[in-house]
């Protein structure tokens, strides 16, 4: 090969333009090599269809226009098919180069000879296969004009090397496709991901708003039950009270008669004024009966509505709950015993606390024993290990089948639907326990053993 031939070779074999996947660019620097490399006018790239009977011209280098016209064509009415030229197709199929040196009547190309070759001036073809993936996809065509020209095996050598050439440009421009789809894939993807993660955020803040909201619709439910129940037991001290202060208010009023009417005796206001101190002293005990019952719930119904971190006596807590629910348990029959280690201090949420033990406790009136049965004992006991706390609220009533076991925190699971359960009271319980006081909880039941729940949290909250 010469020397102008290979430097040709070299420079396309290091050219950006073959591996950087410029199909065009490949396809003129090439045609353009052919031309130098031959000494022919024209060039041009053939590309296969999948099925091999038909092909088109993709790109054309044609230098008879001048020297001073762009030689370069990539968009041309340029095709072939293997029912208009069979011999050629045949030949093409065989994979190798076609070299006519006298086109017109070599029996490859004698079928152009009639409207391209004698129109264009065109008397010997040199073919060399493109190949990619180890396939034919194509051709490179060095087409010669003037008299009739024997191509040599240098001459064969040279083109089928550039068409080696071509193919690995193909294989190039390929992977820049797949690069380029890739990266509009990957593009897509990273804004339907941002799409979803933002469905998704919304999703959740729907959701934590939806809980937020239940759990404050619980904790409503749970004081308005508190509310019924100290109503209905302020309604017998304040009762009394009444009583007491009409009575006191009569003796007053007889005594006044009595001493405006000069018949007072001392006996009879020394008598009156021991009824008179037994009355008022009837009402002082209900009174204070009551003022201790609304004083508890203020308390309980404070540390539920604003539940804010603060530092408090757990037993001081756990004792003002159960004091304002003494009138709801009393009415099912419910008896309660609490045990706590005296002085245990914590820095934590004392509203979340209240209302996991108001729901533990009113969770084991509704569930524990028969509806219409007479109600049983709730033991409510506290104490500390170490750093952290713990509370156990145990109950003798019928238990759980393990079924129910399973589900009990579950949000709206319940087997009390028609007394009025929601099925939110231990999943709201489970997460303040787990979200807000840092803990964990357990449940322990069998059927017929009664049931014990077991909360342990920090008695300084995280955070």
């Amino acid at each position: 090969m010469s020397g102008k031939r290979e430097r040709l070779l070299l420079a396309l074999t290091v050219s950006a333009l073959i591996d950087e996947g410029d199909e065009a660019g490949a396809a003129r620097a090439i045609t353009e090599a052919a031309l130098d490399g031959l000494g022919v006018e024209r060039c041009g790239v053939w590309r296969m269809a999948d099925d091999g009977r038909s092909m088109r011209c993709t790109h054309l280098c044609d230098r008879a226009a001048g020297p001073d016209a762009d030689p370069h064509r990539d968009t041309l009415d340029l095709a072939l098919s293997a029912d208009a030229f069979p011999r050629y197709f045949a030949a093409l199929a065989r994979e190798r180069a076609i070299v006519a040196d006298d086109a017109p009547r070599h029996p490859a190309t004698a079928e152009f000879a009639h409207g391209y070759l004698d129109g264009l001036g065109i008397t010997s073809l040199l073919d060399c296969p493109i190949r990619q993936h180890g396939r034919m996809v194509g051709i490179l065509c060095a087409e010669h004009r003037g008299p009739p020209r024997t191509w040599t095996a240098a001459d064969v050598t040279f083109l089928a090397s550039l068409a080696d050439l071509f193919g690995r440009a193909l294989t190039a421009a390929e992977r820049r496709d797949y690069r380029q789809r890739l990266e509009a894939l990957n593009a897509a993807l990273e804004e339907r991901v941002a799409e979803r993660t933002a469905e998704l955020r919304a999703a959740l803040d729907y959701l934590d708003k939806a809980r937020h909201h239940l759990v404050e619709r619980e904790k409503l439910a749970a004081l308005g039950q508190l509310v019924a129940g100290v109503a209905h037991e302020i309604n017998t001290p304040v009762g009394v009270i009444v009583t007491a202060t009409s009575h006191c208010q009569g003796l007053l009023g007889e005594l006044r008669t009595a001493q405006a009417a000069g018949t007072l005796s001392r006996s009879r206001f020394e008598d009156a004024l021991a009824e008179l101190d037994d009355g008022l002293a009837m009402a002082l005990r209900n009174a204070e009966r009551a003022a201790t019952l609304v004083e508890s719930f203020k308390r309980t119904a404070a540390d539920q509505t604003h539940d804010v971190r603060s530092r408090f006596d757990l037993g001081q807590v756990l004792a003002d709950v159960l004091a304002a629910l003494q009138p709801l348990l009393r009415r099912r029959g419910v008896r309660t015993e609490l045990s706590v280690t005296p002085g245990i201090a914590c820095d934590s949420y004392a509203g979340s606390l209240a209302q996991v033990l108001t729901n533990l406790v009113m969770n084991a009136a509704v569930h524990a024993w028969p509806e219409g049965a007479a109600g049983g004992a709730i033991a409510i006991r506290a104490g500390q290990e170490g750093p952290r706390a713990w509370l156990r609220v145990e109950d003798d009533g019928a238990g759980m089948a393990p079924e129910v076991l399973r589900k009990a925190f579950e949000p709206f699971f319940t087997t009390a639907r028609t007394r009025g359960g929601t099925g939110l009271g231990l999943s709201i319980v489970r997460t303040l326990v787990e979200q807000t006081l840092g803990g964990e909880i357990r449940i322990d039941s069998t059927p017929g053993g009664g049931c014990r729940v077991e909360v342990r949290f920090p008695r300084r909250a995280p955070g």
